[in-house]
C-alpha cells in the first residue's frame, strides 16, 4: 500500500500488524503471531500468561563479544473512534491510508503507539540490518491500561543491560525521564427513583480534540467530562427546570482527554432547557483553545410524558458536584525542567446510570509524594460525600541518568545522520521504562520513536519520512 518507503519490510510488518485486533486484554492474536514469527525463523522465544513475548537473536558473525541490547515496546493500542464510525475493535482491523505523507486510520486511532514499535523490532530481527550483537526484543500487553504486562514479566530472562523503548513520538528527541502515576475509581451505590418526566432530552458535548492525559495535557484541551460537570451543575441551579439525571457517560480511557460526554435527562421544559444550553454553550466557548474550536452543545427531546428512573437526587448532586470541582489537567509545573508538566490529575471516564456511578482519574507526577496528595485528595472529597475511593494500576516514573552510554550512542547515531544532535528531555506521560529500571539493576535506558501526532485519538497521524528517520537511527546504533 505505502510506495517509496525506505525499509518496505518496516511497513510490511506495520500493515500485518493493523490487520491484528489488539484491544488492551485482546493480545492473544498478536501475541500467536509474534511466536509464529519466531518459529519461522528459528528464533528463542517464550511467551508468558500476560502475553507478554520476548524473542532472542544471537550476534551475527563477528559481533558475539558486543554487549546485549534489549528492545522494547508494547503489543496494545488505545482504541477510540469517532461517532458514527462503525469498527468493531475486537474482530476489525484497521483501514490504514495515506495522505500528504501522514499514515492514519479510518475513522479510529491508528495504534502507531506502539506498532511502530512491534514493526522495529521485526524488521530487525527478519534482518533490517546488517549486523548486530546479541538482541532481546521485548513485546510488553496491556500497557495501555496500566502497564499491566510488564508489571507481570518475569525479568530473570533479562540479560541485556542496554535497552531501547520505542514509544515516544519525535525522533529528535531521547527520552531520558518520565513521571510515574496511578488510576482512581471514586464510585457510588447507584441509586433510582421513578419519577414523571414531562420530557426526556439528551445533552451531548461534542467536537472536542482530546488526547494523550500526559503528553497533551498541557495543550489547553477542554474535558468533556468536566465540562459536562460545569453545565449540569448550572442547569441544576435553575429550579423551575425541575432537572433530574438518567445517565451520565464520558470518555472510554482513564489516559486519554475525553472528547465527547452525553447526559439524559429529565425536565418540566424542553424549550428553557434549551435556552440555558445555548447560553452555557455560548459562555463555555470562551474558554475554548483552537484545537477544541469544533466544540459545541447539543439537545435534543428524545421522548414525553413519560415515567422514567433518574438518579436519586442526592446522588445526582454529588456526582456532579466531584465532576464539577475535583481539579483537572496542569496541577503543577516542573520547577526544575522548563516548560514540563510535574503533576496533573485526568477525569478520563465518567459512568453513572442505574447500574453503576463511577468517575475514573488519572494522576501522574515524577514525585511519589505528589501520586501519594492526588490519591489523599480524592479520598477526602469520598469521605465528605459518602463515595467509595479505589486506587490502583500504580507505576513508578523513571529517573534521569547523569550518564548513559546507549543515550551517547543514539545521540551520535543521530548527529552522523543529520548533522545537529537530538534533545535530550523528560517526559509528563508514563512509560515501562520504570519498572524495566526498577526490575534491572543496572539498565541503561532511553525512550524514542517517529513523529506521531494526536495520540490515543482517531486523529493520531504517524509521519511516513520521520519513521524512515527513526529507523534509521535504531539502525546504525545496533550496527555499531
Amino acid at each position: 500500500m505505502i510506495e517509496n518507503f525506505a525499509f518496505p519490510s518496516l511497513i510490511k510488518y506495520f500493515e500485518e500488524l493493523s490487520a491484528i485486533p489488539r484491544a488492551s486484554y485482546n493480545e492473544d492474536g498478536v501475541a500467536e503471531y509474534l511466536c509464529n514469527f519466531a518459529k519461522a525463523r528459528g528464533l528463542e522465544y517464550y511467551r508468558d500468561a500476560a502475553n507478554n513475548v520476548l524473542i532472542n537473536a544471537p550476534a551475527t558473525k563477528g559481533r558475539e563479544g558486543d554487549a546485549a541490547i534489549l528492545l522494547q515496546g508494547h503489543t496494545d493500542m488505545v482504541c477510540e473512534k469517532n461517532a458514527g464510525v462503525e469498527h468493531d475493535f475486537s474482530r476489525d482491523g484497521l483501514k490504514l491510508y495515506v495522505k500528504d505523507g501522514w499514515l492514519r486510520a479510518e475513522g479510529t486511532t491508528l495504534g502507531a503507539d506502539d506498532g511502530i514499535a512491534v514493526a522495529s523490532m521485526l524488521c530487525i530481527l527478519d534482518g533490517g540490518v546488517e549486523s548486530h550483537g546479541p538482541l532481546q526484543c521485548l513485546f510488553t500487553a496491556s500497557e495501555e491500561v496500566g502497564l499491566d504486562g510488564v508489571k507481570a514479566f518475569d525479568y530473570d530472562k533479562i540479560y541485556a543491560r542496554r535497552m531501547i523503548n520505542m514509544d515516544s513520538a519525535d525522533e529528535s528527541l531521547i527520552i531520558a525521564g518520565c513521571a510515574g502515576g496511578q488510576r482512581s475509581s471514586v464510585s457510588f451505590e447507584s441509586k433510582v427513583e421513578k419519577t414523571f418526566a414531562p420530557f426526556v432530552a439528551q445533552i451531548n458535548i461534542t467536537g472536542l480534540f482530546g488526547g494523550h492525559s500526559g503528553e497533551d495535557i498541557d495543550k489547553g484541551r477542554a474535558n468533556a467530562n468536566k465540562l459536562m460537570g460545569r453545565v449540569l451543575y448550572e442547569l441544576m441551579k435553575n429550579s423551575s427546570l425541575g432537572l433530574d439525571i438518567i445517565s451520565v457517560e464520558g470518555g472510554t480511557k482513564d489516559n486519554a482527554i475525553p472528547r465527547e460526554c452525553v447526559a439524559v435527562v429529565a425536565v418540566n421544559d424542553a424549550e428553557s432547557l434549551k435556552k440555558d444550553i445555548a447560553k452555557l454553550e455560548a459562555t463555555l466557548r470562551e474558554g475554548i483553545s483552537e484545537d477544541d474550536k469544533d466544540f459545541a452543545i447539543g439537545v435534543s427531546v428524545i421522548s414525553e410524558n413519560t415515567e422514567v428512573k433518574a438518579l436519586e437526587a442526592e446522588l445526582a448532586k454529588k456526582i456532579v458536584f466531584v465532576m464539577h470541582t475535583v481539579a483537572n489537567g496542569v496541577l503543577d509545573m516542573n520547577h526544575n525542567v522548563k516548560g514540563i508538566v510535574e503533576w496533573s490529575r485526568n477525569l478520563g471516564i465518567v459512568k453513572c446510570n442505574a447500574d453503576v456511578a463511577e468517575l475514573v482519574f488519572s494522576s501522574r507526577s515524577s514525585f511519589e509524594s505528589r501520586i501519594d496528595a492526588a490519591a489523599t485528595e480524592l479520598d477526602a472529597y469520598a469521605e465528605l460525600i459518602g463515595a467509595s475511593v479505589r486506587h490502583y494500576n500504580r507505576y513508578p516514573g523513571w529517573s534521569y541518568a547523569e550518564k548513559s552510554e546507549i543515550r551517547d550512542a543514539y545521540s551520535k547515531a543521530y548527529k552522523q545522520l543529520f548533522g545537529k544532535a537530538p534533545e535530550i528531555t523528560v517526559i509528563h506521560a508514563g512509560l515501562e521504562c520504570g519498572f524495566i529500571s526498577e526490575a534491572v539493576q543496572g539498565m541503561d535506558i532511553i525512550s524514542c520513536g517517529p513523529v506521531i501526532l494526536n495520540l490515543h485519538s482517531p486523529d493520531e497521524a504517524l509521519n511516513l519520512a520521520s519513521f524512515e528517520r527513526f529507523f534509521s537511527v535504531v539502525k546504525k546504533v545496533i550496527e555499531g
